[in-house]
């Protein structure tokens, strides 16, 4: 696949043994659906995938995702999606943010938004509303599972997921009354603690509370102010769900959530360390408030009505250090001092009609729907030198969007079924900023998908898959962008891929294997240029469209559990990424890798059980080198994390002793490259770190 042989190609072979070795005992055995703690099976036959647009389990989706259980993440890290993307195959983010909040599929996605419209590749989808563009915001505690879809998504999310997606289905209220408290504490003053409780109201109503806090220093010394928490995280969420049942035919589910992200952002520093200078440390702050009603009527025996309604308001406070120094740091070249705020303000009303059900004595399945997605941000930008506004920024930028889509489900024989699948959208938007752009842009876009699924026994199937997704083109608002660069076109992805997924050994082992080849057409990239080198805040953000993009890989995940005492689950992915450019302006790009786009990546843990109640885990992770950026060729370094827990479960509650990254691995998780320091402005690299080691103790009470 990749170019260049590297060690992981063994690992991936390792990886994939499992298949090999299935056919000898046999993938016909019965299931006797082994329970499995803290992992998903990656083909369990009673994993429902929320995020698709026919219902479906796991072990029957044709289609390369992964789900991970409420159970695992809880484990794993219930603060953020950042322990979870290190575990999953071909999923990336890139950091200049306190949480992750730009994700990449496959090796696309977003790298920053500093300016212009959001236009995202990857979309984020909570509970069936979208999200994306505000990742920082999911905490996920209390939630039944996250699927992560790999690939265009053109039927199910549309413009928003011309990559793939990430769909978290957060817990419902049941009638009977349960819950559930954890408490952690760990090293860099860590204290994280939630509660979640469901209760029946009465026969046809019950209610369901959940609360999470996360705080934490951000592992950074200020040497310059002599403190450790100038990139501390202080976030809470807070959720209040509510389900109506008036019948056995119609379902009714209120939800409120509120998200408070207050969190310091002091992450750079010349040295490329954890130890900054900054004496305006800056901050990533992020508030949301969400409302949404869904709504399932079976309106005949065979056919359910499903509605979305939601409407959520968010402020994003982003704001760093720009010189990353103070004054006496950079005498005798002083004073210089720069400091950048960014204030953004969005507002989004959506509504999403589906109508599913079966046709032709339930041979037939099929979906038809439509989307309307009315959408407003406003952003204000400020650039201070030695604490005076040079430089502003006011936008405002709204959008309406329209879109209908539909599934189809055809039987072509006993084992032989075929899925097709379409959208239609239009997106219709207005920008103006201070500056006096602008711009109308309105796009139609379509997208589709065709699937040849084939079930060669009860435990093993296969599939066949093409789509095209697809996402709108924009604009480059900044004044010194030319004339005849000022808009950018829509950018389509073709989508091949085939797979697997399988189970054996009476259910004690399952697995999925995928191997895709993507082609980009009017493929979008994102350059930056520092137009003054006396000012670092001085980039030109600038979206051009590249003639082709291709790339091709393979991703797989097993689960095994060869004793009653062992279990083993692993993933890995390897990928293959090329920019084709005709443009002379983009020549330099010709051939070249996209960015944060890793060659192989890898998870790989153990757990064993030493009796009911005790059992230990460890486990490693790791990913190749990527470029940080498409403005230039620098790059991170391969990288090997090790982490470790310990477990003691008893009937009601779980004490947990755990440990990340436990080799203290210097890694980084985002690049740039640009003139910082004064008095001559070398170029150079400056990277963001991720965390230091980390340990704690973790403990959990259900009832």
């Amino acid at each position: 696949m990749p170019r260049h042989f590297h060690i992981f190609h063994l690992y991936f072979l390792f990886l994939l043994s499992p298949l090999i070795a299935l056919p000898v005992r046999g993938f016909a055995e019965e299931q006797q659906g082994r329970p499995v703690h803290g992992f998903s099976e990656v083909s369990s036959p009673g994993i429902v995938v929320e995020g698709t647009s026919l219902e479906s389990t796991l072990s029957s989706l044709p289609a390369s995702a992964t789900v991970v259980s409420g159970e695992e993440v809880a484990e794993a890290d219930p603060s953020s999606l950042q322990e979870q993307i290190i575990r999953l195959p071909n999923l990336n983010f890139a950091g200049g943010s306190s949480r992750p909040r730009f994700f990449q599929i496959r090796g696309i996605g977003e790298l920053e938004q500093y300016e212009g419209a959001p236009n995202s590749s990857v979309a984020v989808i909570v509970d069936d509303v979208d999200l994306t563009g505000i990742g920082a915001a999911l905490t996920l505690f209390d939630i039944d599972q996250l699927e992560v879809h790999r690939g265009p998504q053109p039927t199910r999310f549309g413009s928003s997921a011309l990559a793939g997606a990430l769909h978290i289905k957060t817990s419902d209220p049941t009638q009977s009354t349960n819950g559930q408290t954890l408490l952690t504490v760990g090293n860099d003053e860590l204290i994280s603690g939630g509660a979640a409780f469901s209760t029946p109201l009465s026969d046809q109503i019950a209610l369901r509370l959940s609360a999470f806090g996360h705080a934490q220093n951000g592992f950074r010394d200020n040497d310059f102010l002599g403190v450790d928490d100038t990139n501390e995280r202080k976030e809470f969420t807070g959720r209040a769900k509510l389900l109506f049942e008036p019948s056995d035919r119609s379902r009714f589910l209120l939800s409120f959530t509120d998200v408070d992200l207050n969190n310091g952002y002091d992450a750079f520093t010349i040295f490329n360390g954890f130890h900054t200078q900054s004496d305006r440390p800056g901050y990533d702050e992020e508030r949301l408030r969400l409302g949404s009603l869904h709504t399932e009527i079976d309106v005949s025996p065979s056919d359910t009505l499903l509605t979305t309604t939601s409407f959520y308001k968010s402020e994003v406070d982003y704001a760093f250090d720009g010189d990353w120094g103070n004054n006496p740091f950079w005498e005798p070249n002083a004073p210089y001092d720069y400091f950048s705020d960014q204030d953004r303000a969005r507002e989004v009303f959506a509504q999403q009609v589906r109508l599913r059900g079966t046709l032709f004595g339930s041979e037939v399945r099929y979906l038809i729907g439509s989307y309307f997605q009315s959408f407003q941000e406003d952003t204000q930008t400020n650039e201070f030198s030695d604490n005076i506004v040079y430089d502003s920024l006011d936008s405002d930028y709204e959008a309406d969007t329209y879109a209908g889509f539909g599934s189809l489900e055809v039987p072509l024989a006993e084992k032989l079924r075929l899925l097709l699948g379409a959208r239609l959208e239009q997106r219709d938007a207005r920008y103006v900023d201070s500056r006096e752009s602008y711009f109308t842009p309105d796009d139609f876009l379509w997208g589709g998908s065709a699937t040849l699924q084939y079930d060669l026994t009860d435990s093993l199937m296969t599939y066949l898959l093409v789509s095209r997704g697809f996402r709108g083109g924009g604009f480059n608002s900044s004044p010194s962008t030319p004339a005849d660069r000022m808009t950018y076109s829509p950018e389509s992805l073709i989508n091949l891929e085939a797979g697997t997924r399988f189970s054996a050994f009476g259910g004690d082992a399952s697995g999925s294997l995928a191997a895709f080849v993507n082609w980009r057409e009017d493929q979008q990239i994102k350059l930056s240029l520092q137009v003054d080198p006396d000012d670092p805040l001085s980039f030109l953000y600038l979206t051009d469209n590249a003639a082709r993009g291709k790339s091709y890989g393979l991703e797989a995940e097993v689960r095994y559990a060869p004793t009653e005492n062992v279990e083993f689950r692993t993933s890995g992915s390897l990928l293959d990424t090329e920019i084709v450019s005709v443009q002379e302006s983009l020549a330099a790009l010709e051939g070249r890798d996209q960015s944060h786009a890793p060659e192989w990546q890898y998870f790989a843990e153990t757990e064993y059980f030493f009796s009911e109640e005790i059992s230990g885990l460890i486990g490693v992770s790791g990913r190749d080198a990527f470029y940080f950026d498409d403005s230039h060729d620098q790059r991170s370094e391969p990288y090997h994390l090790l982490h470790a827990g310990l477990f003691y479960r008893a009937d009601n509650w779980e004490l947990q002793l755990w440990g990340r990254n436990l080799t203290d691995k210097e890694y980084a998780i985002r690049g740039f490259y640009f003139g910082n320091e004064p008095p001559d402005f070398p170029e150079k690299e400056y990277v963001q770190l991720a965390d230091r080691r980390s340990f704690g103790v973790t403990w959990r009470y259900f009832f």
